[in-house]
């Protein structure tokens, strides 16, 4: 799917590269979702873009994640989003810059999912006038996504944490969820490292030395820190949280052996009694005794409370 904002603001869709005129296409911005290698190469051959960036972006450089040359800019994002399963992932966002216009590449998914979270400033797009304000548009877009996911993160951490120190109650998986947060967390981190170092890789280009986007850009990364700094906060309290919880499990669990072992107690001593008096030996002093019976039986009893009486004044119980 290609869906083209032109310059007199209009928009429309097409589904492939054949539907299009280069002659007769006046636009800002070319956002190609689900992209295929033919409509790569149509635009390499219409607009000279080089998308080398989008053939190496696994690469662990860094510098590979921005490109320029003398045509283009050309930057990609890793962006971390839900998917349907409500699991987090993250996928790759393309953006290239060059003087025909900008050029947007994604996913289906990650369109879908972006649309439906940003319907009205993905709108407000159509009322940029000039392709600063646009390209302005996507760096704070960016910064601004990286503050709601991270803000969403925070309030389902500020929850558990709310009910695991104030109210003291967890249900058995929450040391899951605090592993599923933590990965969570550590998935943004990641991506919000990476996008920062693009965006000084940017700062330092010879692409376009426009003071006043530039300084935008500053300032979207000065946003970013003070992300970054909420992140770590999350990771510092996941990991009081987990914490916690493993103190309360070890508080339970020698709650358990005390029960245990006063348990133990209490049944070793009247087993030994009646272990005593179990066996089969044809001389025993106490077997003619008329009052054999209930004494044993009273020594049994005794035996089991008094080590009960014992533990529970020690405080073990």
């Amino acid at each position: 799917m290609i869906e083209i904002l032109l310059k007199n603001k209009k928009s429309f869709k097409a589904h492939s590269v054949e539907e299009l005129l280069v002659s007769e296409l006046e636009f800002q911005v070319m956002q190609f979702t689900d992209y295929t290698n033919a409509e790569l190469s149509w635009l390499e051959q219409n607009y000279g873009l080089d998308f080398k960036i989008m053939k190496h972006f696994e690469d662990i450089e860094i510098s590979s994640h921005f490109l320029e040359n003398e045509n283009q800019a050309a930057f990609h994002f890793s962006i971390p989003y839900h998917n349907k399963e409500k699991n987090m992932v993250e996928e790759p966002l393309f953006i290239i810059v060059s003087q025909t216009g900008l050029f947007l590449f994604m996913s289906a998914n990650l369109d879908v999912y972006f649309n439906g979270m940003y319907p009205a400033k993905i709108n407000s797009l159509q009322r940029i006038n000039d392709m600063d304000g646009i390209f302005k548009f996507q760096f704070e877009f960016i910064s601004d996504y990286f503050a709601d996911i991270t803000e969403s993160l925070s309030r389902k951490v500020k929850a558990l944490a709310n009910e695991i120190l104030i109210e003291k109650e967890f249900s058995s998986n929450v040391m899951d969820i605090i592993t599923k947060y933590n990965f969570n967390n550590l998935l943004i981190k990641e991506a919000l490292l990476e996008t920062t170092r693009v965006l000084r890789l940017y700062i330092k280009s010879d692409w376009e030395k426009h003071v006043e986007l530039r300084e935008s850009v500053r300032t979207e990364l000065n946003d970013l820190d003070v992300i970054s700094d909420y992140i770590q906060f999350n990771f510092d309290r996941l990991d009081d949280l987990r914490e916690n919880v493993s103190n309360k499990i070890d508080l339970e669990q020698n709650h358990i052996f005390k029960m245990l072992t006063v348990v133990t107690v209490c049944i070793s001593l009247p087993t030994f009694i009646a272990g005593v008096y179990g066996m089969n030996f044809e001389y025993m002093p106490e077997l003619n005794f008329h009052f054999g019976y209930p004494i044993v039986v009273i020594a049994m009893i005794c035996s089991a409370i008094l080590p009960f009486i014992y533990f529970k004044r020690k405080k073990w119980l």
